[in-house]
């Protein structure tokens, strides 16, 4: 016989399945097919479906305790149901605790989806800042190759250059080599042709000859014999009374000078870089040393002069030579000895002076001279006048710390 209300215990059955469905992964039971993924709208709305079945089945949670007055056979039904009361006394509470306990696992997983569904939202975000940084990360890379390409670049053309120098270098170490091969093939065939005799370089012989032609050229500036000997007996009082030790003569050429220190019986040696004027002078029995006369001058021991004289020096040298000429004539005379510089006056270059022939000499004015004496530490510096026949030259006499004051 047919009942027109669905037993409770069907309808208990439903709703649990209903919920079981939202609360557990039929693809995980054992040869379950797996199930279609499900969207969070649709996972909501199954989960209010549920809910309704859940407030029909409290609603009929005591059915079958009650027979409709306009049931069928009612008296017998009756009877039945009153021989079945101690079994069916329980099955309203029993029904609702169901119902109940449904009901609580519904609000289970109505919160483990809400939190799902917050799970996803997060997931989403932390997912959207992840492509973000892999777009930027995009980018910078494209940076970076286009820099790593532009150096890549760079350095082939270096490399490109580096190998052309390279092979440049090597080509003219190879020409070089054979150029020193020929130039050794040339000496040694000369050599051979003048019976091994040593060979000078061209060079230096060019330099030979250049300083030959100065000094011809020189000698025709040099003023006459009469006249240099009338500058140092000009200045021979000053000598004399500083000669208690020896007198140097500088650049000595033909002696002049020294003639008049020997005349008033000084011990005067000579120096000068030219061999033939040297043996010039020792044939004439003077004392002379070949050597650079500055150079010489410079190894004196210190104080171990009394004067150093020159004629023709002072405005024939470069004035980085002036200065060590001045420098050391100051360490190597004694307290008191006196340094006697005799050169052109830059006056006679518009009288047409013989004396500007030689293409060594400059314009020295004397105050220059005696300024630089005194700038390197001499006590005394000073002019001297000489006699009209001295011609048209000057003599500075610096002096020492220790002697007699310049007169």
């Amino acid at each position: 016989m047919a009942d027109d209300h669905p037993s409770p215990a069907g309808e208990a059955a439903r709703v649990v399945d209903a919920v079981a469905a939202q609360a557990t992964d039929p693809s995980a039971r054992p040869g379950a097919p797996p199930a279609p993924a499900r969207s969070p709208e649709q996972s909501r709305a199954e989960l209010a479906h549920a809910r309704q079945r859940l407030e029909t089945a409290w609603h009929t949670s005591d059915s079958g305790t009650e027979i409709p007055e306009e049931a069928r056979l009612r008296p017998v039904k009756r009877a039945m149901m009153a021989s079945l009361r101690p079994v069916t006394s329980h099955q309203v509470p029993f029904n609702r605790e169901l119902v109940a306990a449904i009901d609580r696992l519904a609000n289970v997983v109505e919160d483990v989806q809400a939190r799902v569904d917050g799970g996803d939202s997060r997931v989403d975000d932390a997912l959207k800042r992840v492509q973000a940084g892999i777009a930027t990360v995009d980018v910078a890379g494209a940076d970076v190759e286009l820099e790593v390409a532009a150096l890549r670049e760079r350095v082939d053309e270096v490399a490109a250059r580096l190998e052309a120098a390279e092979t440049d270098l090597a080509s003219q170490t190879r020409a070089l080599t054979a150029a020193r091969a020929r130039e050794d093939l040339v000496l040694r065939t000369a050599r051979e042709a003048v019976g091994g005799a040593p060979l000078v370089p061209l060079a230096q012989d060019v330099a030979v000859a250049d300083a030959a032609l100065v000094r011809r050229l020189a000698a025709v500036g040099r003023p006459p014999a009469d006249v240099l000997r009338a500058q140092a007996r000009g200045v021979a009082d000053v000598v004399t009374d500083a000669a208690a030790a020896p007198v140097l003569d500088l650049a000595s050429d033909a002696g002049e000078w020294l003639d008049v220190w020997t005349e008033r019986g000084l011990s005067a040696t000579g120096v000068d870089d030219q061999s033939e004027l040297v043996d010039h002078l020792r044939a004439r029995g003077h004392t002379v040393e070949e050597a650079d006369p500055v150079t010489h001058l410079a190894d004196r021991p210190a104080g171990s002069l009394g004067a150093v004289t020159a004629a023709v020096l002072a405005d024939v040298v470069p004035l980085a030579t002036l200065v060590d000429l001045v420098d050391a004539a100051r360490e190597a005379l004694r307290p008191g000895g006196v340094l006697v510089l005799a050169a052109a006056d830059p006056a006679g270059q518009s009288t047409g002076d013989p004396q500007w022939a030689d293409p060594r000499r400059r314009p020295l004015h004397a105050a220059t001279l005696t300024l630089l004496a005194l700038e390197r530490g001499w006590a005394e510096a000073d002019l001297v006048g000489l006699d009209p026949a001295a011609g048209a030259s000057y003599v500075v006499v610096a002096r020492t710390a220790g002697g007699p004051p310049l007169s």
